[in-house]
């Protein structure tokens, strides 16, 4: 199996045409080391011009309050906002080629938050398809030498050499003008370790014995993947502009980092874009069926146990926490390391990984405050046990329908977040494994349910396979694993991080059913990473973080592929998001945090295609639904600019232009209660069930309008246009 990339997808290209014309007519210095990116002038007055020309175009979405005209300063930055499964990696190779080949440039740094989105870049970039796609599909001649950045593993005694990645890097030359050179990098190896700092390497690089020192030599222009986990203030973001000074930085996201502007009572925080250029923001998205629609499902509690745990206090590295039942108080003080199995045995599996003067940090990521409470019911392992069969029943009811397509099956994956590794991996001796062995039990069970049912050959072989080896059907990704020997665990790792294409096949390399589809992973894979047939996620334990909730969903958003690696997209799909019951608002937060694109005046124009499709769906002609709009004073102009004060009230009265609320829906809301018929019973009121539900036409005289026509003018001069029966009634 191959993917099949697109080309020509308007809300893709805006995106790189935008960045490419930022350079337009700007003085650019050839004649530099061979080593080194061309020189930019970043003095240019005709950046601000065409920034600002750029931020003004319906397209780009660029709301006013960000459009700006503030100078360039020692680097250039740009910014592309782009949602989760709409082609940022894509895009953002794009151009690459594209500035390569309009103004020389050669090397890009492109920095990620992990390893996982350090591994995606990297096997994106080598693929066979995607250099195919941009030499024979596109039309570029020059090829990406891709270098990834990778940890110095202890070295025996004996002479320093440069990373490897940076030697090739750096001594890559200009004069080879088919050649572009990019490095990846992922945030930690920026700040951490000595690998980049040192002097102290027995070989030196084009006169350079410091790496930072060699990288910084190449002027290079750096691709920032996942902003807001490069904050101005975080160590990672200050070492690229003090350690590299890129000459631009450009950064792709559907995330950008918060900061606070002002002081006193007109402080204010705001997200931190310093030159946006577009804004493919998660309202357009959804709206436009850029990616899947969201189903979100929680789970009620079926225990009683009714217990909470409190923070009473947070004091020298120790916490104070309280476990709360029904009968007791009971008071603990922990440290780091711990387990809050000493509170409660339904905690099990739940350590404190950190404490602060004002924070408790658990190892599911939640983050806890001085009096804050949580509950135990979530812990319990009905309750786990509930939601993993929840999950896997959603995961089946999708991958029958995407199994039976006509124009091609979809390969159904299902992505599991939780938080305790041994519950999956087991000890060392791979015991203990309640979860992994809790879900292939579930998951058997649930296989000889599909195969009592009516199914196709194929499904059923597919089926039968899956249930003969249970192990293969299943597979992890946790930080560990990096460093696990176990060729089984390698296997996995490589199947989720490396091996997107098999993945998605239905047949492995050897020709035999390709099962495996259970990812689980501990939020390693909350951000970066995705793929694009991924239907259900199931959160098993919440992570009681506060991040985006798109970002949340973002692992599952991209349209799916079909097994002839062709993207779906004239189709409705949408997402199983399953959730604990603590997060049974988690739809409507999401919703909310959509409609903030709206709040915060993202939203700037209607589009033709919303135009159309509104008209359409009003039964009224395109024009006869603008002049109402323009008269209504919504949109100001010809060209559907939308007034910024009114962009709520447009979508209350016309909600078809605001496509998001069925696009996230809420399972728990829908629900409704199945009433079964005993057929006795029936066959006793079949009689008078059949007259209530009989059906009755009303026919109107046609000329009732002339009736009403004449009478009229006597009703209005004998003032009689209404009577009080009552009043009537009375007078006798």
């Amino acid at each position: 199996m191959e993917l099949k990339l697109e080309s020509g997808l308007p809300h893709q290209e805006y995106a790189v045409e935008a960045i490419s014309e930022v350079f337009k007519q700007v003085e650019i210095n050839q004649q530099v080391a061979h080593y080194s990116n061309p020189v930019i002038d970043l003095r240019s007055n005709r950046f601000i011009g065409n920034i600002y020309r750029i931020q003004q175009r319906e397209r780009q979405n660029v709301a006013e309050k960000y459009r700006n005209e503030q100078p360039v300063g020692n680097t250039l930055c740009l910014d592309i906002k782009m949602e989760t499964g709409t082609g940022k990696t894509y895009v953002y190779t794009h151009t690459i080629f594209e500035l390569h080949k309009r103004y020389g440039i050669n090397k890009f740094i492109i920095a990620v938050p992990s390893i996982a989105i350090k591994a995606g870049t990297s096997t994106f970039l080598n693929e066979t398809y995607v250099k195919a796609h941009f030499k024979n599909t596109l039309g570029y001649d020059a090829e990406i030498n891709v270098g990834v950045l990778e940890a110095v593993k202890k070295q025996k005694k004996g002479r320093k050499y440069f990373p490897t990645a940076v030697r090739a890097f750096v001594e890559g030359s200009r004069l080879n003008r088919n050649k572009i050179y990019v490095l990846i990098v992922n945030s930690a190896l920026l700040t951490t370790g000595k690998m980049l700092t040192r002097n102290d390497y027995d070989v030196t690089i084009e006169g350079y014995d410091r790496p930072f020192d060699a990288l910084r030599s190449t002027r290079p222009f750096v691709i920032i993947d996942e902003p807001h986990t490069f904050s101005r203030d975080q160590k990672a973001y200050k070492a690229i502009i003090s350690e590299l000074t890129p000459q631009c930085i450009i950064r792709f996201g559907a995330t950008f980092p918060m900061t606070t502007i002002g002081k006193g009572k007109k402080k204010t925080t705001v997200r931190d874009y310093e030159h946006l250029l577009y804004d493919l923001n998660a309202q357009r998205s959804f709206s436009s069926g850029l990616i899947k629609g969201v189903m979100k499902e929680h789970f009620e509690p079926t225990s009683t146990i009714n217990e909470k745990v409190k923070i009473l206090d947070i004091n020298d590295k120790k916490a104070t926490f309280q476990h709360i039942t029904q009968t007791s108080k009971a008071s603990h003080v922990l440290s780091v390391g711990d387990s809050l199995s000493i509170l409660s045995p339904e905690l099990t599996g739940l350590t404190i990984t950190g404490i602060t003067k004002d924070l408790v940090i658990l190892s599911n990521g939640m983050e806890k405050h001085k009096k804050d409470e949580f509950d135990v019911d979530i812990y319990t392992s009905s309750y786990q046990e509930s939601m993993l069969r929840l999950a896997i029943q959603r995961h089946f009811e999708t991958e029958r329908d995407n199994f039976h397509r006509e124009k091609g099956r979809i390969k159904t994956l299902a992505l599991f977040f939780i938080d305790d590794i041994l519950s999956f991996r087991g000890d060392d001796e791979g015991n203990n494994a309640w979860l992994r062995d809790l879900f292939d039990r579930l998951l058997e069970a649930q296989l000889k349910t599909e195969l009592q049912k009516e199914n196709s050959p194929g499904y059923a072989t597919y089926l039968r396979a899956s249930l003969n080896d249970l192990a293969a059907c299943r597979a992890g990704y946790f930080a560990q694993d990096n460093s696990d020997p176990d060729d089984a665990v390698k296997k996995e790792v490589d199947d989720i991080l490396h091996n997107k294409t098999e993945l998605l096949s239905f047949v492995n390399k050897k020709g035999q059913p390709n099962t495996r589809r259970f990812l689980f992973s501990k939020w390693t894979l909350k951000e970066g990473w995705d793929n694009p047939n991924v239907f259900t996620i199931a959160k098993l334990r919440s992570s009681g973080s506060e991040n985006s909730k798109l970002q949340e969903v973002g692992r599952g958003l991209r349209l799916p592929v079909d097994e002839y690696g062709n993207r779906v997209k004239d189709e409705s799909f949408y997402l199983n998001y399953i959730v604990d019951f603590t997060e049974r608002d988690f739809a409507d937060r999401l919703v909310m945090e959509i409609n903030e694109d709206i709040q915060t005046g993202s939203i700037t124009h209607i589009s033709l295609e919303d135009m159309r499709r509104v008209a359409a769906l009003r039964g009224t002609g395109e024009m006869d639904l603008f002049m109402e709009l323009y008269q209504k004073k919504y949109v100001l102009d010809l060209d559907r600019t939308l007034d910024p004060t009114k962009v709520m009230d447009l979508f209350t009265e016309y909600p078809e232009f605001n496509n998001v609320t069925g696009k996230v829906k809420d399972r728990n809301k829908g629900t409704k209660d199945v009433v079964k018929i005993r057929k006795a019973r029936y066959e006793e009121l079949k009689e008078l069930w059949a007259q209530l539900n009989r059906k009755y036409i009303v026919f109107y005289q046609n000329d009732i309008d002339q009736q009403i026509r004449a009478a009229l003018p006597g009703i209005l001069i004998n003032d009689v246009l209404y009577t009080n029966p009552y009043k009537a009634c009375a007078s006798k």
